[in-house]
Parts: C-alpha cells; structure tokens; sequence
C-alpha cells in the first residue's frame, strides 16, 4: 500500500512539474513577444533561459502558435489555383514567415525546423496528406488541397511527431496534444507520402488509411480513452470503445449510410458494460455489408457533438 502511494505522488509530482515548466515556458514566449526580436536574436534568448533540448522544442512551439497566424489568402490561392509554384514557395521562405507572422502548413513546418535546427535538434518536414471533416477519404491524385506539411523531431535519440499549424489554438488542451503527437493517434489524420514517417511498427497502406476511422479530438477530450472498433460475431455487430467515466451523461449514437449522404440511426442497439469496456450491440441482418457509418455524442438525449467519428465497412 506504501510503495502504491508512493508511486502515486511521484506521478502526480512528475505531472505537476511539467505543467510548471510548460507554464514557465509560455511565460517566456510571452515576454519575447515585448522584445522585438529578430529570428536570430529570438534563437540565443531561448538558448540563454532553456537548456533541456525537450524544452527548447517546447518553447519554438509555443512561440508559433502564439505568433503565427494561418495565411488564409495565400491558402485560398492554392485553393483556386492563382498562385505559382516559385511565388507559393517564396512566401513560406523562414524569414518572410518570421517577418509577416502569417504562413500555411510549409511555412510552419519550415520555419519550426530552422528554430531547431539552430538550437542543434534533428528535425525533418514531412510531407503529405490529412483528412479532416471536409475530406474522410484521401485520394492522392485528386486531393491536392488537402496536402499538409508537418514535423518529426529527434529527442534522446528517438523520433516524434508535431504539428506547429495544427498545434495553434487558443484550446490548451488541442494546443498540448499536437507536440509529440502519439502515431497510432497521428494516423487517424496525417497520412506522409513516406510511410517510415508514420512512425509505426507496421505502417498503414493508403487502402488502410481510408478504411480506419476518422476521429475528431473531442472525442478523446471527452473521456474516452482510444480509438474503437467494430466487431463482430454470427450475429451481431458489436461497437466498442473504453473510457474513464469522466463524464458519465454522455452516450454513443450510432447512424448508418450506403451512400454516404442519407444517414439513418441505428436501430434497436443494446448497451453492454463489461470490465470496463462498452459494447454498442446491433443486429447483423439489418446492417448491409458495406456502408458509411458516423458517430455523435449526446447528452441527456440531445447531440452536443455531432460526427465525431467516421468509418466505412
């Protein structure tokens, strides 16, 4: 019972003393913005009051989410397709990205590598591709406009994902999960042209990729714990997922399409508890083979979070 609560309180500690750092650490992101400093300048302030390399990568971070805004002209070029090649790239150079505060995906990503390339951590650009909710299904040749760019960064000689663009939100929570980004979380969204930069035991295949589950974040800010799954018996389709009851008024509604366009509710499904793990039980008989499948989240019978998951069979 000792060694318990000692384990406990080194944790809760160890918890506790990386909120402060990160607090600590915005703190200093905040008074550079007081200093008017050049890119240079900005690199030997954060060298002068952070020598943890973990920290460092922290701090160029936090400094872009606070300080870059998403260039949504420039994007809105690519979109129509009235922006050339050698203009697009000049706008993402580092400087101009620095100087004008504004830039796209490239910009982000570029600009983050050169902080941390000056500050002596290995760090790529990964390009390729997201989903989001206005693109489920990637297509490589056709879905240009949903091409990203993000970051791998080199830490105590292992590898992890960030995404700077992603990462700016004014929502703590969303801003924390796009630093070291978990990659069996980061291949339900960015899917890189190169596979090792999936960063997985087995990476997926783009037939893989499409055929997985698309899962907004509130999901997981809700209080359910990983991806789910759908499985199956001679019977039945069972829809399973785990969560750490921190919220226990909301419920799981399921909703079915063959077309992906007219959904309809599931009906007759039958809640399971077992060990912790939640079983959304329907029959097999009324459920075609293939189909389109969307997931909300209600509260006291009314959806507060519609479509926060998607998948197909």
């Amino acid at each position: 019972m000792k060694k318990a609560i000692c384990i406990t309180f080194m944790i809760l500690s160890f918890i506790n003393i990386s909120f402060s750092q990160n607090v600590d650490i915005k703190s200093l992101v905040k008074k550079t913005n007081e200093l008017n400093l050049d890119m240079w300048d900005l690199t030997t302030y954060a060298e002068k009051h952070i020598k943890d390399k973990e920290q460092l990568a922290r701090f160029f971070y936090y400094w872009i989410g606070s300080n870059i805004e998403y260039d949504i002209e420039t994007y809105q070029k690519i979109v129509n397709g009235t922006i050339d090649n050698k203009k697009f790239w000049e706008s993402q150079e580092e400087s101009v990205v620095y100087n004008t505060r504004k830039g796209v995906c490239a910009g982000y990503a570029k600009l983050y590598q050169w902080f941390l390339d000056w500050v002596d951590i290995e760090t790529m650009v990964i390009s390729g591709h997201i989903r989001d909710e206005r693109n489920h299904y990637v297509e490589l040749e056709s879905d240009d406009i949903h091409r990203h760019a993000w970051n791998a960064i080199k830490l105590n000689e292992e590898w992890s994902l960030v995404d700077t663009t992603w990462g700016t939100s004014n929502e703590e929570s969303q801003s924390e999960f796009y630093f070291d980004i978990k990659p069996e979380l980061a291949i339900n969204t960015h899917y890189p042209e190169n596979s090792k930069w999936q960063l997985l035991e087995k990476p997926l295949s783009l037939e893989e990729f499409n055929n997985s589950k698309f899962v907004k974040l509130v999901w997981f800010f809700s209080g359910f714990t990983d991806i789910p799954k759908l499985k199956k018996d001679n019977n039945y389709y069972y829809f399973v997922y785990k969560t750490n009851n921190e919220n226990k008024n909301l419920s799981v509604k399921l909703t079915i399409s063959e077309d992906n366009l007219n959904f309809e509710d599931i009906e007759n499904t039958i809640k399971i508890e077992q060990d912790g793990i939640t079983y959304i039980r329907f029959e097999k008989l009324k459920i075609p083979e293939k189909a389109f499948y969307k997931v909300h989240l209600l509260e006291n019978d009314y959806i507060i979070y519609s479509n926060v998951l998607s998948f197909k069979t």
